[in-house]
């Protein structure tokens, strides 16, 4: 069933928010998503991680999304899947048993397709689809899931999601209580040098970690960063592989 947060409470949430990782103007869907539940979740709902009774979830997007599964022993298409953040395991579920999940711990799949309706906003509904590929066979040697935004001949950037667990700002009485704080990193790899790089959060940093190569600031503008990181870095990648 899908549920709704009321409008003015969708309106409030996103005045505010302010993530390290985002700049002025950008909201990441996800990150939207999680605070959103969190702002929803009913006093004393919560799940046990270790002594911690933790608010939120750890979901991307939620629990069972359409999805694809890929590794050299499995490949499922269609399937209901839910892609835990905090511990980088992917969830299926089976027709013979489609009440209790399936899970995959990093590393069993070497690639994911993960396929969502972000139902937070009536008034706009969105969606998302992404490849999700397993860090080592990227070069990475974080044993962790990356979306791939853009693949290019030389030049490829990823996103790299995770869960930590924050503090409560608005109660801070309960010692024990915290949240799902979904967190995101960018990462690019140049097929002439070996493995991921991290990308900074800014349009400048990115502008110069580029600059000896190729001045992408003809493509890519603080002003277009801010407004969509996402857009601003496709686009300022097939400026680098042209």
């Amino acid at each position: 069933m899908k549920k709704y947060l009321p409008f003015f409470l969708i309106a409030a949430l996103s005045l505010a928010a302010n993530d390290a990782n985002s700049q002025s103007g950008y909201m990441d869907n996800a990150l939207n998503y999680n605070r959103l539940l969190i702002a929803k979740t009913p006093d004393g709902v919560y799940k046990l991680v270790g002594n911690f009774k933790v608010i939120g979830t750890s979901y991307l997007f939620g629990e069972r999304n359409k999805g694809d599964i890929f590794s050299p022993e499995t490949k499922a298409y269609n399937i209901s899947l839910s892609y835990n953040t905090y511990k980088q395991e992917v969830e299926f579920y089976s027709t013979a048993n489609p009440d209790k999940p399936l899970i995959k711990e990093p590393g069993t799949l070497d690639s994911f397709i993960l396929r969502s309706d972000i139902d937070v906003d009536p008034a706009n509904p969105q969606q998302f689809s992404g490849k999700f590929i397993y860090g080592p066979l990227l070069g990475s040697s974080e044993k962790s899931y990356f979306l791939e935004l853009y693949a290019g001949k030389r030049f490829s950037v990823y996103k790299r999601y995770k869960a930590d667990l924050g503090y409560v700002s608005s109660n801070y009485i309960q010692s024990e209580l915290r949240q799902f704080d979904l967190l995101y990193d960018y990462f690019y790899i140049d097929k002439e040098k070996q493995g991921l790089k991290r990308l900074k959060t800014n349009a400048s940093s990115i502008i110069k970690e580029f600059k000896d190569l190729k001045d992408i600031s003809s493509v890519f503008t603080a002003d277009g960063f801010s407004a969509d990181q996402e857009a601003a870095l496709r686009k300022a990648f097939e400026y680098l592989n042209q």
